[in-house]
């Protein structure tokens, strides 16, 4: 049987490394940066738009629910469910509100984690440790791996570290471009991941840290993607207007 103790081998977890890694020009963070730069628009709004993959099917969806360990699983409380219900706007912005399938599950690290494209995953600790604008803000990060969830795979398969680095700072990027559509604060991602990043240590959970970019340096690869999405002709202030008026919609 599946049981809670399982239950860590199905999410995606950032640990984060103790020591900056050091880049030249080549490193992850530039690669990142150089992708979003690339794109034909510094519009928030209309750069996710054209990135948005469809999303996944019932039966992917299904599949997705099934492998889940068998236990594992918390009913939230009432003042859990106001927590969770931060992050709605930032599903439905991305046309995942009908799509993603929310679980609070029952492991000690503070979690927000994407499951097979289809199944976030939130601990108690990360309900009670995070703001609600902190859990948005990393909510918006777990979406961006269903931008790029082929990528995350190959990276995982092949054990590309640098790679995943990139990979991790891309979904930065879907973070802070979805944050300026809405109009949120672009500060909460990085106060959410260096949160998340402290409470884990102090449980000697950072097994994996060489996979992950150093706090300071998604701190850095973030205010660069601020001044990227606020920069350019058409600006930040259409996205957010834009992003606000789709997010309703889609909870309507």
């Amino acid at each position: 049987m599946r049981t809670t103790a399982t239950l860590l081998m199905w999410v995606i977890v950032s640990w984060f490394s103790a020591a900056p890694v050091a880049q030249g020009p080549g490193g992850p963070a530039a690669k990142a940066l150089g992708f979003f730069h690339a794109l034909p628009t510094r519009n928030p709004d209309t750069a996710l738009r054209l990135l948005r993959p469809p999303p996944v099917g019932a039966d992917e969806r299904a599949r997705a629910l099934a492998v889940l360990p068998e236990r594992g699983e918390l009913q939230p409380d009432r003042h859990e469910r106001v927590k969770l219900a931060t992050f709605e706007d930032v599903l439905a912005y991305h046309e995942r509100g009908r799509i993603f399938e929310t679980k609070v599950i029952d492991v000690p690290q503070v979690v927000v984690a994407l499951h097979q494209r289809a199944v976030l995953l939130i601990s108690r600790p990360a309900l009670r440790l995070l703001s609600g604008a902190e859990l948005q803000a990393l909510v918006a990060h777990e979406v961006g791996h269903d931008y790029f969830w082929p990528e995350f795979e190959r990276t995982l398969a092949g054990g590309d570290r640098l790679g995943r680095q990139e990979l991790e700072l891309k979904c930065d990027g879907i973070a802070v471009l979805t944050l300026a559509a809405l109009g949120l604060d672009l500060a909460r991602l990085a106060d959410g991941l260096r949160k998340q990043a402290r409470f884990n240590e102090t449980l000697g959970a950072n097994a994996n840290a060489a996979d992950y970019p150093h706090l300071d340096e998604r701190q850095q690869f973030i205010m660069a993607l601020r001044g990227f999405a606020s920069s350019g002709q058409d600006g930040i202030q259409p996205g957010l207007n834009a992003g606000r008026n789709r997010a309703r919609r889609q909870r309507m």
